[in-house]
């Protein structure tokens, strides 16, 4: 699920009805399993894009040093590069396009990771939020 809709579905998830904390209370289970869902699923892309990215990250060293062969460049449909000094190896990785991206799928998904465990942090907190303001009803109400 994308960052955004996480968002939206929290939004709308956060919203805590007054008038009925005991079914709030049920509910925590529910919203807990739901988000915990997301968050695996976003942790195994973002291990999985990592794998990618080194997995690339190789290809590309063969690729930027000229240890490439033709059957390789031929599968990737690259060029053979142009002879370059090794110091000049890491601008190049750290500059390409193909590894960026998927530099920017894992940190898109590790933020999606952060937010997904401040939920369940809040998640966490709500029992004891439900039990004080049942509390506090209690007190208001005169028992």
């Amino acid at each position: 699920m994308e960052l955004e809709k996480i968002l939206h579905e929290w939004e709308k998830d956060a919203v805590i009805d007054q008038t009925e904390p005991g079914k709030e209370l049920i509910r925590i289970p529910l919203l807990h399993s739901k988000y915990l869902n997301f968050l695996t699923k976003h942790k195994m892309a973002s291990k999985k894009v990592n794998y990618d990215y080194l997995r690339m990250r190789k290809v590309k060293w063969e690729y930027y040093t000229g240890k490439m062969s033709q059957e390789e460049l031929a599968e990737y449909g690259w060029e053979p590069f142009q002879f370059t000094l090794k110091s000049d190896i890491t601008t190049y990785l750290e500059s390409d396009n193909d590894l960026i991206k998927l530099l920017e799928k894992k940190v898109y998904h590790d933020e999606s990771v952060s937010v997904l465990e401040a939920i369940l942090g809040e998640l966490k907190q709500r029992t004891w939020q439900l039990r004080d303001f049942i509390n506090w009803e209690r007190f208001i109400g005169g028992q």
